[in-house]
């Protein structure tokens, strides 16, 4: 509410249980910029369709996200301002986010998030190559950012980008994701935070364990979205390999030796990104044969494929615009 951009706050309760829904209709009598909107029959539909919930009834040109637990820093705005207008052709900036311990509990599970960290780029990337680093692709810069740091541009959801999708987990991945192929995103403030992720025990990310399928549905929906959404092949068979590479985490092994071959013959990012066929090969063969296919793979490949143009430019395939 402190900041001057905010033109209006728009909550969306999600059928929480508790008394969120007083403490919402409390600040919409309190504050004249607040609106309260809710899913048909205060049903909880989860962070995804509640976000679009929002951008649906927004008024304004601009939108940015915020969850719950977290808050925005005085500063949240203060790049944007002048890269919309000096960037007339942007559609989205991002910047760091920093963390907010609610205890000392999540203080000490945390520790990893104590020492200054941010999610945050440690870099600037240039919009076109910004979807390779966030998949760690880039040759020099590769991070993350998160959603709550993000704005866009209210039009860009007019047909140029998809809205949220309706995954329990990871939804902002995905959509991230989509934006970096669609739309033109620059970088904010990145070496401090603009806002701050509040942690503690009920977070839903500190809940994704190991064992947790959520990036199985993650590239799921992204392959079945790039077909769907006419991308380029190459970026059909990236989604459609690292798919695969989930799939053969949570299946049995024989299943998954059948997989791990079709998928080794049919699909060359697939065979060539070591987080798809290395990962798969230790799981399918074990760790001491993997190790020796492996030795025989990076010796093939460096004597007769050496030059050759598609694991040369592989990446660069990524990001040719449709």
């Amino acid at each position: 509410m402190i900041q001057p951009e905010v033109a209006e706050v728009l909550l969306i309760e999600d059928g929480s249980t508790d008394n969120s829904l007083d403490e919402c209709r409390q600040l919409i009598d309190k504050y004249e910029k607040v609106k309260l909107f809710t899913h048909p029959n205060n049903v909880n539909r989860g962070a995804g369709l509640s976000r679009n919930l929002g951008i649906k009834n927004a008024t304004f040109d601009y939108i940015a996200f915020l969850d719950a637990d977290d808050y925005f820093l005085p500063n949240r705005f203060e790049a944007e301002r002048e890269i919309f207008i000096n960037k007339p052709n942007t559609d989205g900036v991002y910047g760091a986010l920093g963390f907010h311990f609610y205890s000392e509990k999540e203080k000490n599970k945390f520790p990893e998030l104590q020492t200054g960290n941010l999610t945050t780029m440690p870099g600037k990337v240039s919009p076109g190559e910004l979807f390779l680093s966030i998949l760690w692709l880039h040759p020099n810069v590769n991070g993350h950012f998160s959603v709550d740091t993000l704005t866009v541009k209210r039009n860009i959801f007019f047909g140029k980008t998809a809205l949220f999708n309706d995954l329990e987990l990871r939804e902002d991945t995905v959509f991230i994701l989509q934006l970096t192929l669609n739309c033109v995103i620059e970088p904010g403030i990145l070496t401090r935070p603009v806002g701050m992720r509040g942690v503690h025990d009920k977070n839903r990310t500190t809940k994704d364990g190991e064992n947790s399928q959520s990036m199985l549905l993650v590239w799921k929906y992204m392959f079945q979205w790039s077909v769907k959404a006419h991308k380029n092949k190459y970026i059909q068979k990236f989604c459609e390999a690292n798919w695969g590479a989930e799939k053969i985490k949570h299946i049995k092994r024989v299943s998954a030796f059948k997989l791990f071959i079709t998928q080794s013959f049919s699909n060359k990012y697939f065979l060539i990104m070591s987080s798809c066929f290395n990962s798969s090969c230790q799981i399918v063969f074990g760790k001491h044969l993997a190790g020796l296919i492996l030795f025989f793979k990076v010796r093939i490949q460096a004597r007769f494929f050496k030059n050759n143009s598609f694991i040369k430019n592989h990446r660069s395939f990524l990001i040719q615009r449709d």
